[in-house]
C-alpha cells in the first residue's frame, strides 16, 4: 500500500546485492594486499640490512688482519726485494680499497635504515673546509693535482661536523681522482640568503650528460670512469646526497664531458635536523 501518494522504494535485486558484496570483497582484498606488500617490503628491507651488516662484519675481520700484517711487513721492508715491496704496495692498496667499500656499504645501510643520528652543533664551515683541503693535499700532490680553497665569510651553520667533513672529503677526493695531471681542484664557499653554497670543481674527464642525473644513486658510476679503469664503488655521491639531505640541504651537479665537473652543496644555516 502507498501512503500519502509517495512511491514505494524499489527492492534491491539479487544481482545488485551481489555486485555490492563483490565490490566490498575486492576493496578489502586490495587493502589486504597493499598492507601485505608494505609489510613484505619492510621485512625485506630489514633482512637486507641484517645481511649487509653480517657480510660486512665477516669481510672486515680478515681484511683488518691483512692490513695489520702488511704494516708489520712494511716495517721489515729492508729485507724485501724490490718486487716484494711492489707486491706489498698492491696488497695494501687493494685491502684499503675493500675496507673503504665495506665502510661505505655500512654507512649507506645505516643512513637508509635511519640509524645514523646527527650530533648537531654550530660550526665554522670555512674552517671545516680548510681542514678538508689540508687533509686532501698530500694525496692530491702524489697525483699531480693542486687543491685550493676560496672561502667567503658567513654565519655559523648548525650541522654535524663529522658528517659535513665526510661530505667534503668525498667530494674533494672524487675531484682529485677524476682530474688530469696538473689539473686544479677548486673548493669555493659562499653565503647568501641564509644558505651556504659549497662548490667543488675539477677540470677532469667530466660526466656524459645523459648520466649526470643518475650519479647520486647507489653503486652508479659514470661510463667513462669505468672505461678509464678509475677505481671507485659508486657509493660516494649517494652518501653525500643522503648526508646533505639529513641537514635539510640538497646537492646538484654541473658537468661538461672532457672539461670538468662542479658538484654544489646547499646547506641552510638554520634547519630542522635538530628534530631528528
Amino acid at each position: 500500500m502507498v501512503m500519502g501518494g509517495g512511491s514505494v522504494p524499489r527492492a534491491r535485486s539479487h544481482p545488485d546485492r551481489l555486485r555490492d558484496a563483490t565490490g566490498r570483497a575486492v576493496e578489502e582484498s586490495a587493502r589486504t594486499n597493499t598492507d601485505q606488500a608494505g609489510t613484505d617490503e619492510a621485512t625485506t628491507g630489514q633482512q637486507r640490512a641484517q645481511f649487509l651488516a653480517a657480510v660486512s662484519h665477516e669481510l672486515r675481520t680478515p681484511l683488518t688482519s691483512i692490513i695489520s700484517f702488511s704494516e708489520l711487513l712494511r716495517g721489515e721492508a729492508g729485507g724485501l726485494s724490490p718486487d716484494g715491496v711492489r707486491f706489498l704496495d698492491i696488497i695494501e692498496r687493494n685491502a684499503d680499497r675493500l675496507l673503504r667499500l665495506i665502510d661505505d656499504v655500512l654507512m649507506l645501510n645505516r643512513i637508509e635504515a635511519g640509524g645514523l643520528p646527527l650530533d648537531l652543533t654550530e660550526i665554522e664551515l670555512p674552517e671545516l673546509a680548510a681542514d678538508a683541503v689540508k687533509s686532501a693535499a698530500p694525496a692530491a700532490a702524489r697525483s699531480g693535482v693542486t687543491v685550493s680553497l676560496d672561502a667567503g665569510e658567513g654565519p655559523l651553520v648548525t650541522a654535524d661536523p663529522r658528517r659535513i667533513a665526510q661530505v667534503l672529503d668525498n667530494l674533494i677526493g672524487n675531484a682529485v681522482k677524476f682530474s688530469h695531471v696538473d689539473g686544479p681542484v677548486r673548493v669555493r664557499l659562499r653565503h647568501a640568503d641564509d644558505t651556504w653554497r659549497i662548490d667543488v670543481s675539477d677540470t677532469g674527464i667530466g660526466i656524459p650528460p645523459e648520466e649526470a642525473a643518475r650519479l647520486f644513486g647507489p653503486f652508479v658510476r659514470a661510463s667513462n670512469a669505468r672505461i678509464a679503469g678509475l677505481p671507485g664503488t659508486g657509493l660516494g655521491l649517494a652518501i653525500v646526497k643522503l648526508l646533505v639531505e639529513m641537514h635539510d640541504g640538497y646537492v646538484t651537479v654541473d658537468s661538461v664531458l672532457n672539461q670538468g665537473t662542479t658538484v654544489s652543496v646547499f646547506l641552510p644555516v638554520h634547519q630542522n635536523a635538530a628534530a631528528r
